[in-house]
């Protein structure tokens, strides 16, 4: 089980001992129920002023205005995800997605955990809140996780400014440097949600991944931050067991780590797969949207 779910642990970015047990949600199909702000985690306290992007170095030659852009505001996605390993599922998840009047994005999601304990399944619950701005740039992150009867509770915040990010776990609080290149926040599984947008850019994207765990001790240096490029491959036909088939676009989303194809539709995220290897024909890791394909789907390449 650990090597399958390897491919998840830059996902699992908070859940510690929760990296390797299976996850699955029970909620009933339909849009995310309203997520109350009481069961999530405050925002680490800040001295500073509010979250921003990092300021844009200064033109030696004045540049034309940009001609003002129109983006959609109100929902942009929402559905259910089945997440699967080796072939069996383990997790689903539901969230929405929608911006603001602002330009800001806002992710909600909410699930439950299952995994065994002494042969015996329990399970846990979870909800989570992402916010952007209108350049997908993380603003702050809320993660509750409730386990049975409180084993396993855990509250995890981060406020983000320009160039550092704030964490706290409800007992103490912790700083992570953050670099000035665009950068994926990647905590519960629909965080690949908001690779729908990033996918417009033109020619490949190199973006930065930030792990928010803040365990480093005093004195060490900072690890490496990781560094994933997301290139478009071409036109794809997913099909249903059932037959039906839905027109996307298939991206690569590779880091030295591994590698995932990924599936849109426009602004819908529509799924996510481990790249197939010797070992692991299939991949070993399966997200797709089972609002719309309640059994999955196949893939098609156009010739």
């Amino acid at each position: 089980m650990r090597r399958s779910l390897a491919v998840l642990a830059i996902v699992l970015l908070f859940l510690g001992i929760f990296s390797v047990m299976g996850l699955w949600w029970a909620l009933g199909p339909g849009a995310p129920k309203e997520i109350s702000s009481t069961a999530l985690p405050p925002l680490p306290s800040s001295p500073s002023s509010p979250p921003t992007s990092p300021p844009t170095p200064e033109a030696t030659i004045p540049m034309p205005p940009e001609p003002p852009s129109s983006p959609k505001v109100g929902l942009l996605d929402q559905g259910r995800l089945t997440i699967e390993g080796r072939g069996q599922q383990f997790a689903t998840e539901e969230y929405s997605l929608k911006r603001l009047p602002t330009g800001e994005l806002v992710l909600e999601s909410q699930g439950r955990l299952t995994f065994k304990i002494a042969f015996i399944n329990t399970q846990a619950t979870f909800l989570q809140v992402m916010r952007f701005d209108a350049e997908k740039r993380p603003l702050s992150y809320q993660l509750a996780i409730n386990g049975p009867v409180g084993i396993g509770n855990r509250k995890v915040s981060a406020l983000f400014h320009a160039t550092e990010g704030l964490l706290s776990d409800g007992e103490s609080e912790s700083a992570v440097s953050l670099p000035q290149e665009p950068f994926l926040l990647l905590g519960m599984f629909s965080s690949y949600t908001v690779l729908a947008l990033w996918a417009d850019a033109p020619e490949p994207l190199s973006l930065k991944i930030i792990s928010l765990r803040g365990e480093r001790r005093a004195g060490e240096p900072a690890p490496p931050t990781p560094t994933v490029i997301l290139e478009r491959l071409g036109a794809v036909s997913l099909q249903a067991p059932d037959g039906a088939r839905t027109a996307a676009e298939e991206y690569l989303l590779k880091s030295e780590r591994f590698s995932l194809t990924f599936y849109r539709d426009g602004e819908r995220f529509l799924g996510m797969r481990s790249v197939a290897t010797e070992k692991e024909p299939e991949g070993s890791f399966f997200i797709y949207r089972s609002d719309l394909f309640p059994e999955g789907f196949t893939v098609s390449h156009t010739p």
